[in-house]
């Protein structure tokens, strides 16, 4: 698992440059001009279903995707929610041996959209004043590197300086050789602790797997639940988001989407491995959720608004809190949520699996893409496929996105470091 905006990706390290970024002044307006009309937007979104003209439209769009990129992407689920209705439709095999097609109300493993409800949770606590975010996380874990200097702000900013423990070479080779083992928060954060920090807290930003282990702890020692029922209580279950879990073991429900792979590391292998059930305490708090292509839709708006899950005043200011890359492409990352040409939402990527949900307010409008297979990869110039499936979308709903194209020296690794 390699570190990447809003992903939580299963990939050996890598020496391509660091996906690092450092906060801009009014970034945030550029990336949300209106804070205050995006968090009191009324809810114009229809469930009902959208005209015939325009469910073409969207199909046309991503099926020419899907014929694009199906060699190594083998099915995707896309829908959209907006004031003219809500379409989905899915694509491709989601069993490639028994040739089980895809379906709309499969399951799948979202990966580092887990961040965004584990973000979303961490700030009820701090509305509730059970937390500050100006808190050191030494006051709630013992043993961090400078625990006594880190905020919980800076963790769920990415701006602690933790080094990503999924990017420890010897992390790497344990996961490798058994990739269905269970693995405890602190066995996690023990081969994070074997790398140096990357840079004095507040001083940069980088994405790191390791912040969000950490806020899971952090939250587990505030409420007295484990990470699980947490989310359960506070987001799952008052947004009736009955597809969406934080599992305990690696079962995945069905009906599934199984999450193609290749071989583990970088090879050409074209041989599919199915890691589907891949135990997902590899990723912990920051990658381990999974959910449905309905319950993404509805979160997707929630996390852009705050609106059923946080005050005015807090999404105010995680909109606001907003960052950008210092790789010049516009992608910005705030209080565990993300922002690309106004589109606002998280992504994220595990062994096999690819997830997208992002949201407009201009349009009033959530996207949500999943798709199976290898994300970062295709014909050139080459791009990330769910972001190309985004990308045709957005263009329907009337409000663009551009897809990142992949740097030369990243083109040929399976999973590789997103932002």
């Amino acid at each position: 698992m390699s570190a990447c905006t809003g992903m939580f990706a299963v990939s050996p390290p890598t020496t391509a440059p660091s996906a690092s970024v450092t906060p801009v002044d009014g970034s945030a307006a550029a990336c949300a001009p209106n804070i205050d009309e995006i968090v009191a937007r009324k809810d114009t979104q229809s469930d009902d279903a959208m005209s015939d003209d325009l469910a073409d439209r969207y199909d046309a769009a991503a099926a020419e995707v899907f014929e694009q990129v199906r060699a190594f992407a083998p099915a995707a689920v896309v829908a959209v929610r907006s004031p003219e209705g809500t379409w989905a439709k899915a694509y491709g095999a989601a069993d490639l041996a028994a040739e089980v097609p895809a379906t709309t109300d499969m399951y799948q493993r979202v990966a580092s959209v887990a961040k965004s409800f584990v973000g979303t949770a961490l700030l009820q606590l701090a509305d509730e004043g059970k937390v500050s975010l100006d808190d050191a996380i030494d006051d709630y874990v013992p043993n961090v590197p400078n625990g006594s200097h880190i905020t919980l702000r800076e963790l769920v900013t990415m701006t602690s300086g933790l080094p990503n423990y999924s990017d420890n070479p010897a992390w790497w080779d344990a996961f490798e050789s058994n990739p269905t083992a269970t693995w405890a928060p602190q066995d996690l954060l023990a081969h994070a602790w074997r790398m140096p920090t990357s840079f004095a807290p507040g001083s940069d930003m980088e994405y790191s797997n390791t912040n969000f282990v950490l806020l899971g702890l952090v939250i587990e020692r505030v409420t007295g639940m484990p990470l699980a029922e947490a989310l359960q209580t506070r987001i799952i279950d008052p947004l009736h988001l009955d597809g969406t879990t934080y599992p305990s073991d690696a079962t995945m429900p069905g009906p599934h989407l199984n999450g193609y792979t290749l071989v583990p590391g970088p090879s050409q292998d074209t041989t599919w491995v199915d890691a589907s059930e891949w135990h997902p305490s590899a990723a912990g708090a920051s990658g381990a959720m999974i959910s449905r292509a309905d319950d993404l839709l509805t979160w997707g708006r929630v996390l852009a608004t705050g609106q059923g899950v946080l005050s005015a005043p807090v999404q105010k200011e995680r909109l606001a809190a907003l960052g950008t890359t210092n790789l010049g492409l516009a992608r910005f990352y705030g209080q565990a949520i993300m922002c690309t040409d106004q589109w606002i939402g998280h992504d994220g990527n595990i062994s096999g699996y690819n997830t997208m949900l992002r949201y407009n307010s201009d349009t009033d409008t959530t996207i949500v893409v999943e798709a199976t297979g290898l994300d970062g990869t295709g014909t050139p110039p080459r791009v990330y496929v769910i972001e190309e499936y985004f990308s045709a979308l957005a263009a329907v709903a009337g409000h663009p996105f551009t897809p990142k194209v992949i740097p030369p020296e990243l083109q040929f690794q399976s999973l590789v470091p997103h932002l």
